[in-house]
């Protein structure tokens, strides 16, 4: 398309110019195009559109405008998009939760696959650009940090997409969690850019408060649908049902809001005059990140990583049904001869991914650290619906080795109990 030709053209020319500039500019962009369909009927149409159309459209831009939180420093992202342009494989990723496994829409009309279409049409060639939804419902950071490496990385992920806020509390836990993974992410030897992306509920919740430090705090690209969407309908110009069908899922057209509002900052990097030359990743997160570079271990772990050594299953010794995004874990057998789960684990904290349920038929675990019991999970949990919860046994600040064991609880015995994954990191805490 005409606006397309010329607009690659403007972002090759910008993205050759640099001026040792390495600031981030914050301030909201005012003239760019929310795309390149924009664009052209900006320019092509502005004549016949009538006043009403116009204003429409000036509403729309506006909403898009209120997304924008910060460029953030822009060598990585336009780094990766100079080789998208240049025709070399790029890996474009997508974590958080129900929102961006798409719930709401459909795995075409999702705001991650709408973001992804944009990308790949204006700055890919052919198929040299690779699509990884990373979305699992009901999900926080907490667990998305423990499958960051499975699920994204794994994939040598190019550019990052980060969207937690709806699912993720204020505690301290979530925090060095967000900042965990954001680390990990930024710290692999391919330099991904990362984005993040904060929405709301209804009600108007969202952790993006402590997440746009964390974003601040390592000069990240920022988009908030939550920011422009509280405009919106305190103004009253748009009711929570016109982008929701629910309390806090967009609807297929607030998938497309969201895309859009991620499409605009590319749009507007467009016409930026700087551009960042160097990136340096600060090697101490904002909230310490002290669960980056954690080892998740399923039924399939070859014991390869020290960190984890699994010694014994015990009795769980059946494959677990599992649940969406855990398929590989451990099932209680009522029929085993009893014993215990055991692992060898070193490192600074420990964590048990169990599938949970509302429901009299889960059982509880007894878990152990060097034979003094550290904690008691219920997997009859009132919050849970049949999804994968990540349970943390301790937290050290200097890194240990421990021996780990996983008893059923009295009680339990003729329960089901699934482990899904036995996870751990080793940083030194300050």
């Amino acid at each position: 398309m005409k606006a397309k030709k010329i607009l690659t053209a403007i972002l090759a020319a910008a993205f050759v110019f640099t001026c040792g500039c390495t600031k981030s500019e914050t301030a909201a962009p005012t003239a760019a195009p929310t795309s390149s369909t924009a664009a052209e009927t900006s320019a092509d149409t502005s004549e016949t559109l009538a006043d009403e159309e116009i204003a429409a459209l000036d509403e729309h831009q506006t909403i898009l405008n209120n997304s924008f939180v910060q460029f953030g420093n822009t060598y990585r992202i336009v780094k990766k998009l100079r080789q998208m342009m240049a025709g070399e494989e790029t890996v474009i990723a997508y974590i958080g939760g129900s929102i961006t496994y798409g719930v709401g829409a459909d795995s075409e009309t999702c705001y991650a696959k709408r973001s992804f279409d944009y990308l790949a049409e204006e700055y890919g060639k052919g198929d040299n650009v690779k699509y990884v939804n990373a979305g699992i419902s009901g999900t926080p950071s907490i667990l998305g940090n423990l499958r960051v490496k499975r699920d994204v990385l794994n994939y040598d992920a190019d550019i990052v997409f980060i969207e937690f806020a709806v699912n993720d509390g204020g505690e301290k836990l979530y925090q060095e969690s967000y900042d965990s993974m954001v680390h990990t992410i930024l710290e692999q030897e391919n330099e991904p850019a990362v984005i993040l992306l904060f929405n709301r509920t209804k009600e108007g919740h969202s952790a993006q408060d402590y997440m746009k430090q964390i974003g601040e705090y390592y000069e990240l690209p920022m988009v908030s649908s939550a920011d422009a969407l509280t405009i919106e309908l305190d103004a009253g110009r748009m009711t929570w049902e016109d982008y929701s069908n629910d309390s806090s899922h967009p609807n297929a057209e607030g998938h497309k809001l969201v895309a859009e509002m991620l499409d605009n900052y590319f749009e507007t990097l467009k016409y930026r005059s700087m551009v960042d030359t160097e990136y340096k990743l600060k090697p101490i997160g904002k909230f310490n990140a002290p669960y980056k570079n954690a080892v998740l271990a399923e039924a399939d772990y070859d014991n390869s990583d020290e960190h984890i050594q699994i010694t014994d299953i015990g009795p769980f010794d059946k494959a677990a049904q599992g649940t969406f995004g855990f398929t590989k874990g451990w099932a209680y057998d009522p029929d085993s001869e009893g014993g215990a789960f055991k692992a060898t684990v070193t490192g600074n904290n420990l964590f048990l991914i169990c599938k949970r349920n509302n429901s009299d038929s889960m059982g509880k675990i007894e878990v152990y650290i060097d034979g003094e019991r550290a904690k008691i999970i219920d997997t009859n949990d009132a919050d849970g619906w049949g999804d994968p919860y990540a349970y943390q046994v301790i937290k050290w600040q200097s890194v240990k080795t421990m021996e780990v064991e996983v008893r059923i609880a009295e009680g339990s015995e003729d329960k089901t109990v699934e482990i899904l994954g036995i996870a751990a990191s080793a940083n030194e805490t300050f």
